[in-house]
């Protein structure tokens, strides 16, 4: 409803940025969604593949290390050793047995980078509980030190910190010493195996530790070339591996949220975007060690002809609004002067000026609109006119109906002195005939009125009725049969007369004995049917079919149908085709003419 009030210029930019921008629009996003989630699903294959590369050589590298670290304690020297207080051996003897276990781990650690197990094996530390004795892999060994200072030893005590993974602080004169230093000593991924005694005390503790480059380093030489950030986190969320050194065995909101996400897909592998789609994650998790390999690629680097594209069809819809807006302005005015100037010049109609006409030059089709607008006031102007002469001699009309109504009222008033008469000298015959004329004059002239009530008309019929039974000296009866709902339907005033007419001079007239008339009402689905029936001398077929034909054809041939011709005219003329005369008759029997009319009350043609 409110599109309908708008102004037509609005209406042709509305419809125009509907037919023309909408569609951009919406494809536009669709096969940039479409194009964004073909280049993202790509990616995620290319970068899990390589992950998993990544995860399956590297989860086999630190099972074997593992699995070698076993063999370290199981050495007989060493659980001989530890099983031991340092009391229990000469100084001399016990600095050999240090330096035995110290070859035994170098060993590993040779054997290890030969048989190219694991290239970043960075060493193995050795605590043993009883002597208080710590052993690196790299340098030697220390006796006596305080453990306290010691990462992975501080570790071996929470389950968390036994045949697990973890990121440990390295062991040096720093850390031995509980000494502060302000150099990068870097990290370490620690894994801890405990020997234990009989009674199931730990007397030793093995650590396993690998160089956090190695595994960033790693995953680098098999990227080649794909996008992105390489992270390994636990499943904590604290970094295992990065890029940013800063940043290993720390827990950031960023890396929780990635891992939230991670455990809530409930996937091995996947993608998602973070940080308002600013970043793409995709992931995947090592099934031995449980930790997230992680690659975060900007998503500039991805999607970033998409977002080139979309800039490009931002500007096109921009440049594409405006070009609208000002064709649309061209076209409104193409359309809208000229109809604007017809609004204008009716306008000046409303405001009684029908000497207004539209001048233009155009030949289009407003060219016919303009000139069916003037022909339509000059018709107008000249209905006008009409209608103020029409008025000027209905007024006319009026006084001289009023001034004739004297002639009408000094007749009544002399038929009613004859009535008067003749009831004194006992004429019944004139009185009647007299009372009947009375009668039929004041419905025939009813103050000019063409439509009467049926109660009127009827009474007019009756008066006609009672004139002509005296004429023919009492041979003819009738008889009325008015519903009281249908009194006060509207007909035209001489709609009886001319069938009671022709009932008795063409039917009862011809017939030998009494004549008798019927006059009924009846309703049928809100049309008014009045039967009038006589039992006259009637008509055989062919007579009948000849009169039906006349009154159909609107022709006549004598004066028989001449009446009937016109009233069945003046009634569809009046009312529609669909009304006016039905006759039916039967030879010797009599006749019945049927009129049908619309159904129309006093009160409904005042509303």
């Amino acid at each position: 409803m409110m599109f309908r009030n708008v102004s037509f210029r609005l209406k042709m930019f509305i419809l125009m940025f509907i037919v023309i921008i909408i569609p951009i629009i919406v494809v536009s996003t669709l096969l940039s969604i479409r194009s964004e989630q073909s280049i993202t699903d790509q990616t995620s294959k290319v970068v899990i593949s390589s992950i998993d590369f990544a995860i399956t050589n590297l989860d086999t590298a630190l099972d074997n290390v593992t699995g070698m670290s076993k063999l370290i304690l199981t050495d007989d020297k060493l659980m001989d050793l530890a099983t031991k207080p340092s009391s229990a051996f000469q100084e001399n003897t016990l600095n050999e047995k240090y330096a035995r276990i110290l070859d035994l781990l170098g060993f590993f650690i040779t054997r290890i980078k030969v048989q190219n197990v694991m290239e970043g094996i960075d060493s193995f530390y050795l605590y043993l509980n009883k002597q208080q004795t710590f052993i690196d892999s790299k340098s030697s060994f220390y006796k006596h030190i305080d453990p306290s200072n010691i990462d992975f030893i501080a570790k071996s005590k929470h389950p968390e910190g036994i045949d697990h993974w973890f990121v440990s602080e390295p062991v040096d004169f720093y850390t031995l010493n509980h000494l502060d230093t302000r150099f990068d000593r870097g990290k370490l991924i620690s894994f801890n195996k405990l020997l234990q005694d009989e009674q199931g005390q730990t007397i030793a503790v093995l650590a396993v530790n690998i160089n956090e480059s190695y595994i960033s380093e790693y995953y680098s030489k098999i990227q080649r070339g794909i996008p992105g950030n390489f992270l390994l986190l636990d499943q904590e969320a604290n970094v295992v591996a990065s890029v940013d050194k800063a940043m290993i065995g720390k827990k950031t909101e960023l890396y929780a949220e990635i891992n939230d996400r991670i455990v809530n897909s409930g996937k091995e592998s996947g993608s998602f975007f973070i940080q308002n789609k600013n970043n793409f994650v995709v992931y995947a998790i090592s099934n031995e060690t449980n930790w997230r390999y992680v690659v975060i690629i900007p998503a500039t680097e991805i999607l970033g002809k998409i977002y080139e594209s979309r800039k490009f069809l931002y500007m096109l819809i921009s440049i594409t609004f405006i070009l609208i807006f000002f064709i649309s302005f061209s076209l409104s005015n193409l359309f809208y002067k000229p109809l604007l100037k017809l609004v204008r010049a009716m306008q000046k109609i409303e405001n009684r000026n029908l000497d207004v006409r539209i001048l233009d030059n155009r030949k289009d089709e407003y060219k016919q609109v303009f000139q069916g607008f003037n022909d339509m006031v000059s018709e107008l102007n000249i209905l006008v006119k009409d209608l103020a002469t029409e008025k000027i001699l209905k007024q006319e009309a009026e006084i001289k109906l009023l001034q004739a109504q004297i002639n009408p009222h000094f007749l009544y008033n002399t038929l009613d002195s004859i009535y008067s008469i003749a009831r004194i000298k006992k004429v019944d015959e004139i009185a009647q005939m007299v009372a009947a004329l009375s009668n039929f004059f004041r419905v025939s002239l009813s103050g000019g009125r063409e439509i009467v009530t049926l109660k009127e008309a009827t009474t007019l019929a009756v008066s006609y009725l009672t004139i002509l039974n005296i004429r023919y000296r009492g041979g003819i009866s009738f008889q009325v049969e008015l519903p009281e709902e249908l009194e006060n339907a509207l007909v035209p005033k001489l709609l009886l007369q001319p069938i009671v007419e022709n009932a008795i001079y063409h039917g009862i007239e011809t017939y030998r004995g009494k004549g008798h008339i019927t006059i009924r009402g009846t309703l049928k689905e809100e049309q008014l049917e009045i039967i009038i029936e006589d039992n006259g001398s009637g008509m055989d077929e062919e007579m009948i079919a000849h009169v039906r034909f006349m009154i159909a054809s609107n022709q006549s041939e004598g004066t028989k149908s001449f009446a009937l011709r016109n009233l069945n005219r003046h009634i569809q003329l009046k009312y529609g085709a669909q009304y006016g005369l039905r006759i039916d008759s039967l030879i010797g029997k009599g006749t019945s003419v049927c009129i049908q009319l619309p159904y129309v009350t006093g009160e409904e043609q005042e509303g």
